[in-house]
């Protein structure tokens, strides 16, 4: 609040002093990068007295040109909202003005570095629809103003947003709900339930791709160079095999650990009057916002680890533009039932109260799933028994076809799909089991499809368009689908025409 007892964020205001020194450390870092190859020439070649006292004042020069800069870009950076606009005037040497209406602000982010946190100021990034990536970047405020700032932001948003009569309540304010904090041991305990036999699968690629890359250079493969020049056995290269799948294993786990830790170090998961959030972060801590309006479906899922410790990955889905869906969905790991059963609750309150049916898909989409991952691969791999005889090849296409039929068969049982008069709720996974909760309100567009298989038996997919992303069920009933999809659309074109009506009382 300002003197004139007008609030900072309606009047031009500046970013906090330390902006200055932000933006100065983020120009050299930048100057560092793009002619590190110059200085380390510099670095190793010999010089003379006249010479180095020339990269002196070069050194100098460009110090004093990147303190002139940061200190324009601080003094000639103001932002201020203006009739439902947030306004952003910024420029070091040149001059922008950027206006973005209110409503095409999605989400509002905070980042706190090491020098953030060592000042109380945040760094605020606010996403808009059809933007590439952060439209509106604020380098350094205040904590305390950026929150005020974000809040105004959130009512604004919930005071005209579009919703149906029945949706309309008092405005309260509620206290804000510590859902989950995660301590090391939790940390530890999602870092070893991460996939490591896929971050393992990675390195031991790439040591493949290496040994092919190097057989012109030897002249035969790395595996009879090795036999020939060397000596080495075919035991010794299956002992040597293991001690690197294990190799990998370990570099797998302990890097995957590194980078939990890093990325979630002290996180903070709570539910607010507006919807939730998420803070999160080692060296560059990170503060998230899931709008409840926003949130277009749900998605939660575990490992058999996971499960074994009844944990679970839980993600939202927020509205965004095509380039920006990966960067607002939520994660939040380590979730408990309870926190998962008060996330639905928020997104959807009557999720256990409704009537819920539940349909499984056609046994077509077991056969089909068979045939392209079972039959298909053991044809190759008879071919590659008969032309090269070998018993590990024979035992692989022995127990083929028996353990993927055993797969996709537990795969067709877990797949289920719950329908209910306002949502859908899918069930699926094997080894990851996961599970979608989307509201028809988010649906904004719908797409049935069908093979020539499928048409012979009648049955088809249908997937849901949102604003983040879509959701799709597979192999049911043509009748069925054609039923659904005319019922989703005649609940969004309902819930079109009661906003038309609220915007008509309100004007």
């Amino acid at each position: 609040m300002s003197e004139s007892g007008t609030p900072f964020y309606l009047q031009p205001s500046r970013q906090s002093p330390v902006a200055i020194l932000l933006i100065l450390a983020r120009l050299i870092r930048s100057l560092i990068g793009q002619f590190w190859p110059l200085l380390l020439l510099l670095l190793l070649r010999r010089r003379s007295a006249n010479s180095s006292q020339f990269w002196v004042w070069v050194g100098i020069g460009i110090t004093i040109l990147s303190v002139i800069r940061s200190l324009l870009t601080y003094f000639r950076t103001r932002f201020y909202i203006h009739e439902d606009e947030f306004i952003l005037e910024k420029g070091g040497f040149t001059r922008r003005r950027l206006s973005v209406p209110l409503d095409k602000i999605q989400t509002i982010t905070f980042q706190q570095t090491f020098l953030h946190r060592l000042f109380n100021v945040v760094s605020v990034e606010m996403d808009t629809t059809g933007a590439k990536g952060s439209e509106i970047s604020l380098t350094a405020l205040d904590r305390d103003k950026a929150t005020i700032l974000r809040d105004y932001l959130l009512r604004w948003k919930k005071e005209n947003v579009k919703v149906s009569p029945d949706q309309e309540t008092e405005e309260t304010q509620e206290p804000e709900i510590e859902l989950l904090r995660l301590d090391l041991g939790a940390l530890l305990r999602i870092g070893f339930s991460q996939n490591h036999l896929r971050s393992a699968g990675i390195l031991f690629g790439l040591l493949a791709s290496f040994a092919r890359e190097i057989q012109p250079i030897l002249g035969k493969s790395a595996y009879k160079y090795l036999e020939e020049e060397w000596g080495l056995t075919f035991n010794f290269f299956w002992t040597f095999a293991l001690w690197i799948i294990v190799f990998f294993l370990l570099v797998s786990v302990i890097a995957t650990l590194a980078l939990t830790i890093v990325r979630f170090y002290n996180l903070r998961f709570v539910q607010t009057g507006e919807g939730f959030r998420l803070e999160a972060g080692l060296f560059t801590r990170r503060e998230q916002a899931a709008y409840l309006p926003k949130i277009q479906f749900l998605r939660w899922s575990s490992n058999p680890l996971q499960r074994l410790w009844g944990m679970y990955n839980l993600r939202f889905y927020q509205a965004a533009g095509h380039q920006l869906r990966g960067k607002q969905t939520l994660q939040v790991p380590g979730c408990y039932p309870h926190q998962i059963a008060t996330v639905q609750a928020a997104y959807y309150p009557e999720y256990d109260q409704v009537q819920w049916s539940w349909y499984p898909p056609h046994r077509l989409y077991f056969r089909q799933r068979l045939f392209i991952l079972g039959l298909l691969p053991l044809a190759g791999l008879v071919v590659k028994t008969i032309s090269d005889f070998n018993w590990f090849w024979l035992t692989i296409a022995l127990l083929w076809l028996p353990v993927t039929a055993w797969w996709q068969w537990n795969l067709l049982l877990r797949k289920k799909y719950g329908l209910s008069e306002e949502g859908l709720w899918v069930k699926s996974g094997f080894f990851t089991q996961s599970q979608i909760l989307l509201l028809w309100s988010n649906v904004q567009g719908l797409e049935i499809q069908q093979s020539l298989v499928e048409k012979r038996y009648e049955i088809a997919d249908l997937t849901f368009y949102t604003a983040s992303g879509e959701v799709e069920i597979e192999s049911l009933p043509l009748s069925m689908v054609n039923s659904l999809r005319d019922y989703v659309l005649a609940k969004i074109e309902v819930g079109v025409e009661e906003v038309e009506k609220v915007e008509e009382l309100r004007s």
